[in-house]
C-alpha cells in the first residue's frame, strides 16, 4: 500500500505540473501538458471531454475517487496545503476530525447541472476545477480564458478574479479542514461521489484489529472516517490511502468484500434438554 500512495502522489505531482503549463503556456507545449487537459472532467465541455469523462465515471465505480487525487490539480493545491498546516497558527492546526456529509453539496450540484442544461456557463466556469486553473492562468496569459469569457459577453478579468478568490479560498479552507471543497462544494467531486458510493472497491475497517486510536480520523483529510463506529463514508474518500499506510494495525483496506468480526461477541446457544 505504501508503493501505492508513491505512484498517486508523484501521479498528482506530474498531472499538477503539467496542467499549469497547459493553462499558462499552451497545451501544446509538451505532450504531457496536451494528456492533463485531455484527462480532465469538464462538464462544460462534454462535447470534448466526453472520452475521458466516461472513463473517470468507470474507474470511479470500480476503485472510487481516484480521479480527485490523481488528476485533479485544484486537489492537488488542496492536499499541498494541507502539508502547509505546521506552518499555520496552533490553533488551525487541530486534528481533522469525521464531518457529516453538508447537504451543500446536492444543492450546489442542482445548480450547476441546471445551469448547464440552460446554457448559463458562468458560474460552471467559475467552480469547475480545470476552469480555475485556466481563470488564474488569465494573470499572466489572457489567451488561457479571454475567448471563453467574452462569448458570454464578460471580460477575461472577471474569470482572473474569480479563480484568485476562489483558489485563495481553496488554501484557506484546506489548511483548516483539510479537503472540504473537494467533498462539501465541488459539483464534478459531487458526481463522483455519488458514482463512488457503489464502488466495487471500497475502504474498509477490520472490526477485530482496529484498537480505537483514532489516528485515521486524525489525519483523514476528507473528513470521511469515524473511528468510534468503523465507519468510512465512500463517497466523499478521495483515495489518498494516507490511513492504510498510517494505521498501527493495518486494519484499513481497499477491498470489494465487507467485514465482518471474525470474534463471535454474541452467540446463541443451544438448549440442553434434561
Amino acid at each position: 500500500m505504501k508503493t501505492l500512495r508513491v505512484i498517486r502522489i508523484m501521479l498528482a505531482l506530474l498531472f499538477l505540473g503539467a496542467s499549469v503549463a497547459a493553462v499558462v503556456m499552451g497545451s501544446n507545449v509538451h505532450p504531457a501538458a496536451r494528456l492533463a487537459e485531455k484527462s480532465q472532467i469538464i462538464l462544460s465541455s462534454i462535447s470534448i471531454t466526453a472520452g475521458a469523462t466516461m472513463v473517470w465515471l468507470l474507474l470511479s465505480f470500480v476503485f472510487g475517487r481516484i480521479y480527485c487525487s490523481t488528476a485533479c490539480p485544484v486537489g492537488t493545491i488542496s492536499d499541498i496545503a494541507m502539508k502547509c498546516r505546521r506552518f499555520a497558527p496552533e490553533r488551525l492546526r487541530k486534528p481533522l476530525r469525521y464531518r457529516h456529509a453538508s447537504k451543500a453539496t446536492v444543492h450546489i450540484l442542482w445548480v450547476y447541472v441546471a445551469c448547464l442544461l440552460f446554457g448559463i456557463v458562468g458560474f460552471p466556469y467559475l467552480v469547475e476545477p480545470w476552469n480555475m486553473m485556466r481563470n488564474v492562468a488569465a494573470l499572466v496569459n489572457a489567451d488561457a480564458v479571454n475567448t471563453t469569457w467574452l462569448n458570454i459577453g464578460m471580460s477575461a478579468i472577471v474569470g482572473a478574479v474569480g479563480g484568485v478568490v476562489a483558489i485563495l479560498l481553496i488554501i484557506a479552507l484546506s489548511v483548516r479542514r483539510g479537503r472540504q471543497f473537494c467533498t462539501d462544494f465541488c459539483p464534478v467531486g459531487a458526481i463522483l461521489g455519488h458514482v463512488s458510493k457503489y464502488a466495487l472497491y471500497h475502504v474498509e475497517i477490520d472490526r477485530d484489529r482496529c484498537t480505537s486510536c483514532g489516528i485515521c480520523e486524525d489525519i483523514c483529510r476528507s473528513g470521511c472516517i469515524k473511528t468510534v463506529s468503523r465507519y468510512v463514508d465512500d463517497s466523499r474518500c478521495v483515495r489518498c490511502l494516507d490511513c492504510m499506510v498510517k494505521c498501527p494495525e493495518n486494519a484499513i483496506r481497499l477491498q470489494v468484500n465487507r467485514n465482518r468480526p471474525a470474534t463471535p461477541l454474541m452467540t446463541r446457544t443451544k438448549k440442553i434438554r434434561n
